[in-house]
């Protein structure tokens, strides 16, 4: 699927915008990225019976809301996002991560902490958390910015303050590119 942006450049440079990411094909719904699928918590029975057996292992009382899979290691992580239905870009929190023989390692959130994008993704297109559609807008915004670099938008003050600016000023292109 993809979604239009609005543009003032030509037909030529408008079709080399950036498609939106699709979501998982292995498990219908997820963000699909270097061999894990991450799911927000009410898609995670469509993991499998890992993420029950994982489960088991979680200390009493934590709170969780985005399950990660590694289908390669088979670990299953269980992540506290508590602003994934209000934030664009949710704020990961402290993870609780199960290896496949059962131990266990948490880890608490940093001083900077990472941050998700195309949270669509982790959800179907009827989930009523959040608006998915406008979900996606941004997600399209965002892929085709320029000047972004793109090995630092997953920490939070990279993003808050070098492109949340731009996406709420509906720049799409840094001056260096005008």
């Amino acid at each position: 699927m993809r979604l239009g942006v609005a543009t003032d450049k030509p037909h030529s440079e408008r079709a080399n915008l950036m498609r939106l990411p699709r979501r998982s094909a292995k498990f219908g719904v997820g963000k699909d990225i270097g061999g894990a699928v991450y799911v927000h918590c009410s898609y995670e029975d469509r993991l499998g019976a890992v993420v029950q057996e994982a489960k088991a292992n979680l200390p009493p009382g934590f709170q969780y809301h985005v399950v990660k899979y590694n289908y390669r290691t088979g670990a299953v992580s269980f992540v506290q996002c508590p602003n994934f239905d209000d934030a664009p870009e949710p704020t990961v929190g402290d993870i609780v991560t199960v290896s496949p023989e059962g131990s266990v390692l948490r880890r608490t959130q940093p001083l900077d902490p990472e941050i998700y994008h195309h949270k669509w993704l982790f959800v179907d297109d009827n989930y009523t958390g959040f608006d998915v559609q406008e979900s996606k807008r941004r997600s399209a915004v965002c892929l085709n910015l320029t000047g972004v670099d793109r090995r630092r938008i997953g920490r939070k003050s990279y993003w808050e303050s070098h492109v949340v600016p731009r996406i709420e000023k509906g720049r799409g292109s840094s001056a260096a590119d005008r």
